[in-house]
């Protein structure tokens, strides 16, 4: 059971509250000052204690060496004559004499008594003498009574501060919080009892101003949510009155709650209310195999959603319609049950469509298939004739490469006879370039289609890694100085002297690769770099890379860069060449495990890689 909150006002609370504060900060403040008077009081007492106590040490040495009574008993009365002191007792040091004791006959309550030596020096060379021993006693009933008095008057000035404090939160509580609150409260009032968009005046800029503000903001709110949601009730029942679907809702055991205009016509009804005067079930007005009906309801109950399953339903009439439901569970406003929501939709002329569109895609399908037929034995004859491309290629690139291997002897061999005169010596030079040029072309042509034939078989042997490297830089080297160009060669340390390769299929990617750098690059350098990245077993990981300071590679053309005859820079670089050497050498490289990678940016240069796993030979 709840325990039912105390009825205090915000006012009093708030009173309360302040009253609580202002006194404990005014008695820390008053204890505080109090205290303080009270130590400078018992200082200044000490002061005034300690300055008699000097007095009467300077004073009474003459007398007390002089055994001067008179003079004493007249320093004696003059030391009693301050109000302050209590009694003063003097001993004489050495002398068997009785105390000479002066003392007020009222006891005093707080004494401060003080002891001390009295000195008597007879000229400045000589040492001090002890001649008595004094006891000071000071009464501190005086300052007892200004601090009494203080105490009192901070009580009363405290007392007045917080009835000041209390009295002036009473009026400013009431005239800056309970008043606009009450305000508030009836205009929450207003509100709950049905005025929506009631407004109340902000009186103040301030935390309550803004509340009230924020309360006709509320209702304001309230007002306009209150206006949308009839205006959305008014459009959901005129869509559910006048929609072209026909719409229902039954509750969980089929009673009918309500259907729309097009259902109830749908079903041969006039009207809504005609149709559910016939039954207050949707089964009455309809009749489904009970099969059927079974099927739909367990689907209901089980997915709690159905869209768009198709029905062949029978009206009172005898009627049959094709019908697409579309129903789903809801829960009940007070969430103790739950609700079906439906859609039905006339779709026998659909239906008739449908049958026809089945007999023409039948038809279709035939066509489809035969024209599917006639393409694959195209496809066939072309592959076959590609193949048959490739392997004619391949299979002939001897009787290519042999005339022109002749004329190359030949040119050579002319070019060693010493009677031929020079213009003779420069057309044969040209006759040899120019045969060379081609013999390459066709060297490319004829690899690119061994490669596509599957005629290109590796032939692993044990190679000196470091003379094939040797060769491959051998072959560029007169270009190179040709161009004025760099050749930097890093070779790692840990080469391997021998590994198991391709040779002749290696040094043709490098021999592509750095070829293509000294093309394409006019100035600075060009550089060839293989590193060990690992031993694992018998094998070396190894990578292999070239770069250059050239034209460098536009990123939008490196996805073109390893197709066959392509080509993505200048034309006036490109004369002489057919874009196959890139091509060639990433093939290449895939048939022994690996991937040519390339980094560029235009302008700049650029840098091809690819690594290799090769096992290590003696």
């Amino acid at each position: 059971m709840m325990r039912q909150p105390v009825n205090i006002g915000i006012q009093t609370r708030l009173i309360a509250g302040i009253a609580v504060v202002a006194s404990v900060l005014a008695l820390a403040v008053g204890w505080y000052w109090s205290s303080s008077e009270e130590r400078e009081l018992s200082a200044s007492l000490a002061q005034r204690q300690q300055r008699m106590a000097d007095l009467v040490a300077r004073s009474f040495a003459a007398p007390i060496w002089n055994l001067d009574g008179t003079a004493i008993e007249n320093l004696l009365g003059a030391v009693m004559a301050d109000p302050e002191v209590q009694s003063i007792e003097l001993s004489s040091a050495g002398v068997s004499a009785v105390p000479l004791l002066r003392q007020r006959d009222k006891p005093a309550l707080r004494p401060l008594r003080r002891e001390f030596p009295i000195l008597y020096q007879s000229s400045p060379d000589m040492q001090p003498t002890e001649v008595a021993q004094a006891v000071l006693v000071f009464n501190t009933e005086l300052v007892d009574r200004q601090v009494s008095h203080i105490r009192r008057f901070v009580s009363g000035l405290l007392v007045a501060v917080i009835a000041a404090v209390i009295g002036s939160c009473f009026l400013l509580v009431n005239r800056f919080v309970k008043q606009p609150v009450e305000k508030l409260g009836a205009l929450a009032q207003r509100v709950a009892d049905g005025e929506l968009g009631a407004q109340a005046e902000v009186a103040h800029v301030d935390e309550i101003g803004q509340l009230t503000q924020q309360f006709n903001s509320m209702s304001e709110r309230l007002l306009a949510s209150s206006r949308r949601l009839t205006l959305s009730e008014e459009r959901y029942r005129s869509l559910f009155e006048n929609a072209a679907e026909g719409i229902f809702q039954t509750d969980s055991r089929g009673r009918l709650l309500g259907l729309n205009r097009a259902l109830a016509q749908m079903l041969g009804f006039s009207s809504p209310e005609q149709a559910l005067r016939v039954g207050t079930r949707l089964r009455a007005l309809v009749q489904i195999e009970r099969p059927e009906y079974k099927r739909v309801a367990n689907a209901l109950q089980r997915f709690r959603l159905l869209q768009q399953v198709p029905l062949l339903i029978s009206t009172r009439e005898g009627r049959q319609l094709w019908v697409e439901l579309s129903a789903h569970l809801v829960p009940t406003t007070d969430g103790q049950g739950t609700r079906i929501e439906g859609m039905v939709s006339d779709i026998s002329q659909r239906r008739l469509a449908e049958q026809e569109l089945t007999h023409h895609r039948d038809h279709l399908e035939d066509l489809v298939a035969e024209r599917t037929l006639e393409l694959s034995e195209a496809k066939r004859r072309a592959e076959a004739a590609s193949e048959a491309k490739s392997r004619f290629l391949a299979t002939m690139s001897h009787e290519f490469r042999t005339p022109l291997n002749a004329i190359l002897g030949f040119t050579q061999l002319l070019q060693m006879d010493t009677t031929l005169g020079a213009a003779q010596h420069s057309k044969i030079g040209l006759i040899r370039d120019s045969g060379e040029h081609l013999l390459n072309l066709i060297s490319d042509v004829l690899d690119t289609a061994s490669i596509e034939a599957g005629k290109v078989r590796l032939q692993p042997s044990s190679v000196d890694l470091r003379a094939l490297l040797d060769m491959a830089c051998d072959s560029v080297r007169l270009r190179l100085e040709q161009k004025r160009l760099r050749f930097e060669i890093d070779l790692s340390q840990q080469l391997p002297p021998r590994v198991l390769v391709d040779g002749q299929r290696l040094r043709q990617v490098l021999l592509n690769l750095l070829s293509n750098a000294v093309k394409f690059t006019d100035q600075g350098q060009i550089s060839l770099r293989v590193k060990v990245l690992g031993f694992e077993a018998a094998q070396v990981r190894l990578l292999f890379a070239v770069g250059d300071t050239g034209i460098g590679i536009a990123q939008h053309q490196l996805g073109r860069l390893f197709q066959p005859f392509e080509q993505v820079v200048d034309d006036a670089r490109c004369l002489g060449g057919t874009g196959l050497g890139l091509s060639i050498s990433q093939q290449l490289v895939r048939e022994m495990g690996s991937e040519i990678r390339v980094h560029s940016e235009f302008g700049q240069g650029s840098e091809f890689s690819f690594e290799l796993s090769l096992p290590t030979t003696a």
